[in-house]
């Protein structure tokens, strides 16, 4: 009886160590290889710190992740990488077209909303930060993070902007983001769409008179080079966010799942980092290839401000957000 008894529990022992330890095999050694695209190029502050983001989650993970980071429209353009993610031929994305993301991401876009970085990331860290990126998981996204894009500044070949009158009929290349078209509208200029990598070329050819966005890209994509007017006006601070396709996300483990998502929040605190020291490097840069810098008083600012309030208007009207979502973020902002 006793010999019998020992028998069964060698057995026992020896099926629970076989497909247990099998198991445990599978799911800790299997690679997941993550490729995420972006727009920028490799000595953007969105590259850099993709670059630590990446060595965090491949030694957290001890190999279990692969990160592969893609840079300079490789994988086609912004709106074509967001597509490949929702296909699930994309795992994951950083970058713009907010409104394909998610059209919540308007709400910080709003014309002249946020005083500083700082003010962005109490929102986006709140519980207002968090409906926001929820509201993607709709259309198959997982937004993991969102952070500072960059306050945005005016370029053009025309003249120099001093006040909205100044904006009358230029033609500025924008990107294919509602709130800014509505804001160069509202301020009087002719948007032109036009992807971010084929910028350059139409300033240069005059398809386009002018263009907006933060120091780091008129630096980084050597806007300066064909531009001869810049207004330092901050009109817009704008997320950064950091997306998964959501299939690919359900389909991670537990613990991959929350490596991944730290990373992205470092990734975040990363790029927050450079794009605060990295402003005067990319200012003299500019103005070192000969552009004219405008920096406008606050009466002048005052005007713009003025004529971009029919942009929040419109989005309520449409319903992208409400009104209490906005008093929400003010409050948020005020708040110490």
């Amino acid at each position: 009886m006793k010999r019998t008894l020992v028998l069964v529990l060698c057995v026992v022992v020896a099926m629970t160590t076989l497909f247990g330890s099998g198991q445990k095999d599978e799911a800790t050694d299997k690679v997941y290889t993550l490729k995420i695209g972006h727009a920028s190029t490799t000595e953007a502050t969105r590259h850099k710190a993709l670059l630590v983001m990446k060595e965090y989650v491949e030694k957290e993970s001890q190999g279990r992740i692969k990160l592969e980071i893609y840079p300079a429209e490789t994988l086609g353009n912004e709106a074509a990488m967001i597509e490949a993610m929702k296909l699930g031929t994309l795992e994951m994305f950083v970058g713009g077209v907010f409104d394909s993301q998610t059209p919540m991401l308007n709400l910080y876009l709003m014309p002249f909303f946020f005083p500083t970085q700082e003010d962005l990331m109490k929102v986006s860290r709140s519980a207002l930060g968090d409906k926001i990126r929820e509201s993607a998981e709709k259309d198959g996204i997982k937004i993991l993070a969102v952070g500072d894009g960059g306050s945005r500044q005016i370029t053009n070949n025309v003249r120099p902007i001093k006040s909205p009158a100044d904006m009358k009929g230029l033609k500025l290349r924008t990107p294919p983001i509602e709130s800014i078209i509505e804001a160069m509208k509202a301020l009087g200029a002719n948007p032109v769409s036009i992807p971010y990598g084929d910028t350059y070329m139409a300033l240069k050819t005059n398809v386009a008179d002018g263009q907006e966005n933060p120091l780091a890209n008129i630096g980084d994509m050597k806007f300066f080079e064909v531009q001869k007017y810049m207004t330092m006006i901050d009109y817009q601070f704008h997320p950064e966010p950091i997306d998964i396709g959501l299939d690919v996300w359900n389909k991670l483990p537990a613990d991959l799942q929350k490596i991944v998502e730290d990373g992205a929040w470092i990734f975040t605190d990363e790029q927050n980092r450079l794009r605060r020291e990295l402003n005067d490097h990319y200012y003299d840069m500019i103005v070192a290839g000969g552009i004219q810098v405008y920096k406008p008083n606050q009466s002048e600012v005052d005007q713009f401000i003025n004529a971009c309030l029919p942009v929040y208007n419109h989005f309520v009207k449409k319903g992208i957000f409400t009104q209490a979502d906005l008093d929400e973020a003010r409050r948020i902002v005020a708040a110490n």
